[in-house]
This record gives C-alpha cells, sequence and structure tokens, in this order.
C-alpha cells in the first residue's frame, strides 16, 4: 500500500475516533458527575532509516478520563447529593457488578429501592437499601439515609450508603459510563468521603473547548477523506491509461 494512502487512512480513522468521543462527552455536558474522556495521539515511525526518521503517522493509543470535579450546584432536592472532593458512590450495575459513580441525582424506584436516576441500585453498607413509603428522606454527609417516621417530625437512620475511594489509576470506564475495578474487585468503605445533600456536582466537560475541538478534528477527518478520494481517482485514470496502452 502505498505510504502516504496508508497514513492518511490511519489519521481519518484516529479522526472519527476522537470524534465519537468528543460528541459523547458534549453530548454529556449536562450529566450530573459526569467525567470526559480522551486519547492519546502516538507518533509511529512510517519507515525506518538515518534519513527518514521524521516519517510518522498519528495512532490512537489508550484513551483516559479526566477525573477533575465539575461545578457543584445547589438544588435543595433531599434525594440529590454531591461527593466532596474524593470519593464515589457503589451501585450495583445492572450486570449485577459492583461500579462507582460521582452521579448524585437519586431516585425511589417503584419497588422502594434507592438507585441512580438511570435505575443502578445504590449499595449501601449492608447491602440493598429499601425506602419505606415515609413523607421525606435525607442523606447525611456520611450517607447515612434516614426518613421522617408517620405522625412524627422525627428523622429515623435506616441504612447507610457505601461511599468508597478507589485507586483513579486503577478505574476503568464501562460502557454504561460507570466506573470498574480491574479484575472485578470491590472497592473498601472509606469513612473520609462526604457529601453534600441537596446538590449535585455537574459534568467536568468544557463545552466551549469541545466545540472548537470537535469543528477542528471534524475538518482534519475531511481532509483526509478528499485525500483518499483523490488517491483513488487518480489510480482510476492511472488504470484506464495502462489499459488503453495495453
Amino acid at each position: 500500500m502505498d505510504k502516504s494512502l496508508f497514513v492518511s487512512m490511519s489519521s481519518q480513522r484516529n479522526s472519527l475516533k476522537e470524534l465519537e468521543i468528543l460528541s459523547n462527552n458534549l453530548a454529556n455536558s449536562n450529566t450530573p458527575g459526569f467525567r470526559a474522556d480522551y486519547e492519546v495521539i502516538k507518533q509511529n515511525h512510517v519507515v525506518s532509516g538515518d534519513t527518514m526518521e521524521t516519517r510518522v503517522y498519528p495512532s490512537v493509543g489508550q484513551s483516559y478520563t479526566d477525573f477533575k470535579p465539575g461545578p457543584t450546584l445547589q438544588t435543595g432536592r433531599d434525594l440529590d447529593v454531591a461527593l466532596q472532593g474524593k470519593g464515589m458512590i457503589a451501585v450495583q450495575s445492572h450486570t449485577g457488578q459492583e461500579g462507582y459513580t460521582r452521579a448524585g441525582n437519586l431516585e425511589i424506584s417503584g419497588d422502594g429501592l434507592l438507585t441512580t436516576a438511570k435505575g443502578e441500585m445504590v449499595i449501601g453498607q449492608k447491602g440493598a437499601i429499601t425506602i419505606p413509603k415515609t413523607e421525606r428522606v435525607s442523606i447525611a454527609r456520611d450517607g447515612t439515609v434516614s426518613i421522617m417516621t408517620p405522625g412524627t417530625n422525627d428523622m429515623v437512620p435506616i441504612a447507610k450508603i457505601k461511599l468508597v475511594s478507589p485507586p483513579l489509576h486503577e478505574l476503568q470506564k464501562g460502557v454504561d459510563g460507570l466506573f470498574y475495578l480491574n479484575a472485578g474487585r470491590s472497592a473498601e468503605i472509606d469513612p473520609d468521603v462526604k457529601l453534600a445533600s441537596g446538590s449535585l456536582e455537574g459534568s467536568n466537560v468544557d463545552t466551549v473547548d469541545t466545540l472548537i475541538k470537535l469543528i477542528d478534528v471534524s475538518r482534519q477527518y475531511e481532509i483526509h477523506s478528499n485525500f483518499i478520494k483523490n488517491l483513488a481517482e487518480q489510480a482510476t485514470q492511472a488504470n484506464r491509461l495502462l489499459d488503453q496502452k495495453a
């Protein structure tokens, strides 16, 4: 294969992958607790030789997640919690695996279970957290879930959310947006992780910067596509000339 075509096809493939990631980031710019993803671009030598070491093509390396915190938004809603500093909420994914999230917009399912907005079960220190019918639910800084007993104004603790602080370099983001520890391991409870009730942590996506990058990468993809198209047309014309001379 012609080296110019090889480089352009590789670059086009990389641009497409980067477009997918940037588009996903932009689509989640308003998703509570979302962490933006990025790709590491590596430079690879096309050929070796004393005079050809500058002949390189870019390739997409392993993706990584930006764990910088998002803005804290006040909501006043009892079931909204924002993690303060480090830490994550432990949940059970739809596949049954323990995963972790920063999204604190919690819900009560029709079965009375405390869940994420996407329906993943929030894990308590003693298993699932079931919320009986009550007029009010509150969540304390340490993850303690309390309910108001009927006919009184007393708040009674019924469970405690499992709050963890796994090493960030050991986490992998799943296709469901949750984070998982390598080899299916579970994180230990971290008593130092704290919540702020009535608040949500927003996405850490920089919308303006992402839009600029999206436009730039779209242009790169178009340039590579046009170059490949032109090479294909030139090859077709060359074959025609050869056929005429044959």
